[in-house]
C-alpha cells in the first residue's frame, strides 16, 4: 500500500478543483478533550451547525443523551463553545497538493488512503483522508484530522439567510460554498457539481458522471445513486454513527443484490474495524490524542502514522509503510505550515518558505516560487517563476482563467454565461491547439458540438442524458481556428447507442463512411454489472460469467477461451490463468497460462512468474517478456491473445526510471479498450497520433466523462497531464493494484513538463504504439515513468 496522492482531474470529481482551505494564523494542532470525540457527533446528529448562531442552544437542548453521555449537556459549555466555534475563517485555495502532498499556499499536509474497492463498473470504495487542519469539527470518527468518504454532508444553516449559501463538505472533507443566484445555487465558477431542495432535504448531482447524493434536511447524507441504478444507501445508529453502506443494484437478482460495508466504533466513537463485502477486516487504532495510528490489512500487516511534533498534537508528521520503513516525513514552523516533505530517496526531498502572497519550493538543485492572489473568495494561483523562466495567469472576476503565459507558449481561454468552459487556445512553438465547445443544454456538461484540430464531433442525447448519437469527421481545419464552420473532409464514423431502463448501455453500432463496422450487444448479469459483450460483426464475444462477494470477476469466457484469476486477502489478483483452445488462429494450439502473483508488505508486486501448457503437454516457463505479451494482449480485447507460435521477440517489460514495472492483469480492461468506445473515440486519440506517434508536450484540453456508457468529453482549461490521465479510467489503470496516480505537481508545471517529455521519449523506446494497436502498453510505461519521477 502507497501514499495516494489527491488528483486535481475530474478522476476526483471537478469539486476537488475548488479545495477549500483554513488561513493557518495561528498555531494548530492542541489536543481536543477526551469528550469531544463522544459528543461533536451527538451536537452534529441533533442538527447543531459550527458557526450558526443557534448552534450552542441547539447543541444544550435538542442533543439526546444517555447514562454515559451526559456531561455533554450537563455543564459544557466550554465544550458546546468549542464544537460551535466551527473552522477559523477560510480562503479556499484551488491549487494542487505537492510534494507529496502539500498544498504550497498554506503549507497544509493532506493525505489520501484507499482501504477497499469492490469490482463494480462503478466500484463501491472505502477510502480515508487527512487534513492537518480539519474544516470539520464534528468529524471525528476516523480521529483528528482524518474523514472517510461517506462523511460527506452540507452545510444548510445559512440556506435561507439574506445571503442564501449552502457549503458542501466533500469526501475528502474540503468545502464547496454554493450562493442562491437567479434562483439557482452555484459556485463562483463552474464547478461541475449542481444542488437544488426539494420537500424532504438535498439532492447534490455531479454533472460529469449524473451520479445523484441525496441528503437529508439537516444535511446528512443518506445516499447516492449512480446514473447506472448503483443505489449506496447509508444507515445510522441511535447516536448518528454511520454503520453501515448498503450498495444495491437496479434489476440485480436478489441473492446478489446487496452489498455491505459495516462499520463498528469504539468507546469513545471512533471507527475501529471495517468489514468489507467478502469479509476482510481492516482495523483502526489511536492514541491518547484520538490521532489515528495504525491501520491493519486484513491479512495482518500494519501501516503507521506518525505524530511527534509535540507543538502539534494532531499534525501527521510520518507514514511507516507494512515492512516497517518509514517512507515520509514532515516538518512544520510555528504557524503549523509545512516546511519540509523528506523520504528515503532524498532527491524526491521538497523545502517551503512562506511569504504574504507566496510560497517558494526547493528540491534538489532547483527552486520556484508560487504567486496566490484571493480572487472570487478563493486563493488562486497568479504566476510564479522558476530556472525556466516566469508564468503569469490572468483571472476574471469569477476565477477562472482568461489566460496563462509561460515559457512554453500562451493558453487563452473563454467561458459560456453559466461559468463552463468554451474555448481554449493554446500557442507554442510548435504551433496553434484550439478546442471549441458548445453545449447540449444551459446546465449540464453535455456537449453538442466540439470543434478541434483535424476533427469535429456531434452528439445527441435522450430524455435521461445518455448519448444515442455520436459522429465525427475530419476537417481541413489544421488548427480548430475555424471551430464549428470548419469544412468536413475525409473519413466519417458514426455510432447509435440504445439503453436499458437502468441507463446501462445494450447496443451500439458504429459507421465508418456509412459501412457498418461494428455492431455491440450488451448484457448485464445479476450483480448488475457487465455480463457479456458481443460484436455480431466481427463474431467477437467475451463476457464476465461469474464474481466474488465483492464483485470481482472470477471466471470469464468468450468463444473458445477461458479466464480465472483468484485474490489475495487485500483484493488483489493472485492467481490468472487463461485456457485457450485449439483453432485455426491459435495454429492448431491448445494454450494453457499460468500467471502468479506475490506483493510486497506494503502492496507493491514482488514476484510475477509464468508458464504455458501447449497441447496438454506439461507447463513450461515463460519469461517476463512473453507474460507482457500475453497479459497486454488479453487487457486490449484480442483474441487469440498468445503470441504465434513462431514469434521470437516480444513486448518488453514496462521500465520507467530504471525500475521494472509491472501491475496485476486487469480483469475486465478489454470492456473498456475493445468492447465500449470511450478508448478508440476518444482517449487514444489523445495519445497516439494518426500516424501511430506519441502525442508530445501536454495540448489536449478534453478529458472524457461517463465511461460507462458512449463517453463525451469536457474542456477542462489549464490540466496537468496527470489529471488527464487519471479522470478517464480509474476502472482501467486503477483497479489492476496499481493506484498510485503518482504526485500532482501542476504548480511547478515546467519543470514536469520536461519529465513528461522524457517519459514519452523512453517509453516510445520499448513500447512505440502502433496504429492498429491499443496504445496501452505505451500508456501505462508513460504514466509509470512520470510517477516514478515526481509529477
Amino acid at each position: 500500500m502507497r501514499i495516494d496522492k489527491p488528483s486535481c482531474g475530474l478522476a476526483g470529481n471537478l469539486a476537488r478543483l475548488l479545495a477549500a482551505f483554513m488561513l493557518l494564523l495561528v498555531a494548530f494542532g492542541a489536543r481536543a478533550d477526551s469528550g469531544d470525540d463522544i459528543c461533536f457527533p451527538l451536537y452534529a446528529r441533533a442538527g447543531a451547525i459550527p458557526g450558526d448562531k443557534d448552534c450552542p442552544l441547539i447543541a444544550a437542548s435538542q442533543t439526546s443523551t444517555g447514562m454515559g453521555t451526559y456531561f455533554c449537556t450537563a455543564n459544557a459549555q466550554e465544550m458546546i463553545a468549542r464544537y460551535c466555534k466551527g473552522p477559523d475563517p477560510v480562503l479556499p485555495e484551488d491549487s494542487c497538493p505537492v510534494a507529496d502532498p502539500i498544498y504550497p499556499a498554506n503549507g497544509q499536509v493532506t493525505l489520501s488512503e484507499n482501504d477497499f474497492r469492490s469490482g463494480d463498473g462503478i466500484p463501491l470504495t472505502f477510502t480515508r483522508s487527512y487534513l492537518s487542519s480539519p474544516f470539520l469539527n464534528s468529524a471525528t470518527s476516523m480521529g483528528s484530522g482524518w474523514v472517510n468518504n461517506w462523511q460527506r454532508r452540507l452545510n444548510v444553516a445559512g440556506a435561507s439567510g439574506s445571503s442564501p449559501k449552502v457549503i458542501a463538505y466533500r469526501a475528502n472533507s474540503q468545502p464547496l460554498t454554493f450562493l442562491l443566484t437567479g434562483g439557482q445555487w452555484r459556485t463562483s465558477s463552474f464547478s461541475g457539481l449542481a444542488i437544488s431542495q426539494n420537500g424532504s432535504g438535498w439532492t447534490l448531482t455531479d454533472l460529469t458522471t449524473d451520479t445523484a447524493e441525496s441528503y437529508s434536511a439537516q444535511g446528512v447524507l443518506l445516499s447516492e445513486t449512480t446514473h447506472t441504478g448503483f443505489t449506496r444507501t447509508l444507515t445510522y445508529d441511535g447516536a448518528g454513527r454511520l454503520t453501515a453502506i448498503n450498495q444495491r443494484a437496479a434489476g440485480a437478482v436478489p441473492k446478489y443484490e446487496l452489498l455491505s460495508i459495516k462499520l463498528e466504533y469504539d468507546t469513545s466513537g471512533r471507527i475501529y474495524r471495517m468489514t468489507d463485502p467478502s469479509g476482510g477486516l481492516t482495523q483502526y487504532g489511536y492514541d491518547g490524542s484520538s490521532n489515528l495510528v495504525s491501520v491493519t490489512w486484513p491479512d495482518g500487516y500494519v501501516r503507521r502514522y506518525v505524530y511527534d511534533d509535540s507543538r502539534f498534537k494532531n499534525s501527521l508528521t510520518g507514514v511507516i509503510d507494512e515492512s516497517g520503513s518509514r517512507i515520509a516525513t514532515w516538518t512544520y514552523d510555528v504557524r503549523g505550515r509545512a516546511t519540509a516533505a523528506s523520504h528515503p530517496d532524498t532527491t524526491q526531498n521538497v523545502q517551503f518558505s512562506y511569504d504574504n502572497s507566496s510560497t517558494t519550493m526547493s528540491w534538489s538543485n532547483e527552486s520556484g516560487t508560487m504567486n496566490y492572489a484571493s480572487v472570487a473568495g478563493m486563493l488562486r494561483l497568479t504566476g510564479g517563476s522558476t530556472t525556466d523562466g516566469n508564468e503569469s495567469r490572468n483571472l476574471d472576476a469569477n476565477g477562472n482563467l482568461l489566460q496563462k503565459t509561460a515559457p512554453d507558449g500562451v493558453a487563452v481561454y473563454s467561458y459560456d454565461s453559466v461559468g463552463r468552459p468554451a474555448r481554449a487556445a493554446v500557442s507554442s512553438a510548435s504551433g496553434m491547439v484550439i478546442t471549441s465547445v458548445r453545449y447540449a443544454d444551459a446546465t449540464s456538461l453535455h456537449p453538442s458540438l466540439v470543434a478541434t484540430p483535424g476533427k469535429m464531433r456531434a452528439f445527441a442525447y435522450d430524455a435521461g442524458g445518455n448519448v444515442t448519437g455520436y459522429s465525427e469527421f475530419d476537417t481541413s481545419d489544421t488548427t480548430g481556428a475555424s471551430g464549428f464552420d470548419a469544412t468536413g473532409t475525409g473519413n466519417k464514423l458514426t455510432v447509435g447507442a440504445r439503453y436499458d431502463a437502468n441507463n446501462r448501455l445494450a447496443q451500439a453500432t458504429v459507421y465508418v463512411n456509412g459501412v457498418k463496422t461494428e455492431d455491440w450487444h450488451y448484457f448485464s448479469d445479476s450483480t448488475g454489472n457487465i455480463n457479456t459483450a458481443q460484436d455480431v460483426v466481427s463474431g467477437w464475444l467475451f463476457g464476465t460469467q461469474s464474481r466474488d462477494a465483492a464483485n470481482r470477476p472470477t471466471s470469464l469466457t468468450g468463444n473458445y477461451r477461458e479466464a480465472r484469476l483468484t485474490y489475495d486477502k487485500r483484493g488483489r489478483v493472485s492467481k490468472f490463468t487463461y485456457d485457450e483452445q485449439a483453432r485455426p488462429s491459435t495454429g492448431g494450439l491448445h494454450r494453457f497460462l499460468t500467471v502468479n502473483y506475490a506483493y510486497t508488505p506494503d502492496g507493491r508486486v514482488a514476484s510475477r512468474t509464468g508458464t504455458v501448457a501447449r497441447n496438454g503437454s506439461s507447463a513450461e516457463a515463460i519469461t517476463s517478456d512473453e507474460i507482457d505479451r500475453w497479459i497486454s494482449s488479453y487487457e486490449s480485447g484480442a483474441d487469440p491473445i498468445g503470441p504465434p507460435a513462431n514469434l521470437s521477440g516480444s513486448l518488453k517489460a514496462l521500465k520507467a526510471g530504471g525500475s521494472t514495472a509491472i501491475t496485476p492483469v486487469c480483469s475486465e480492461c478489454y470492456v473498456f479498450t475493445k468492447a465500449k468506445l470511450a478508448w478508440k473515440l476518444f482517449y487514444r486519440g489523445l495519445t497516439v497520433t494518426q500516424s501511430g506517434q506519441p502525442v508530445t508536450g501536454d495540448v489536449p484540453e478534453l478529458q472524457i466523462a461517463a465511461q460507462e456508457q458512449v463517453p463525451f468529453p469536457i474542456l477542462m482549461p489549464d490540466q496537468n497531464g496527470q489529471s488527464k490521465r487519471a479522470v478517464l479510467y480509474a476502472q482501467l489503470f486503477q483497479a489492476n493494484g496499481d493506484s498510485d496516480s503518482g504526485f500532482v505537481k501542476c504548480a511547478m508545471s515546467r519543470r514536469c513538463a520536461k519529465v513528461y517529455q522524457k517519459c514519452i521519449e523512453h517509453c516510445s523506446d520499448t513500447t512505440l504504439p502502433t496504429l492498429g494497436g491499443t496504445g496501452i502498453p505505451f500508456f501505462r510505461c508513460k504514466n509509470k515513468c512520470i510517477a516514478d519521477n515526481g509529477c
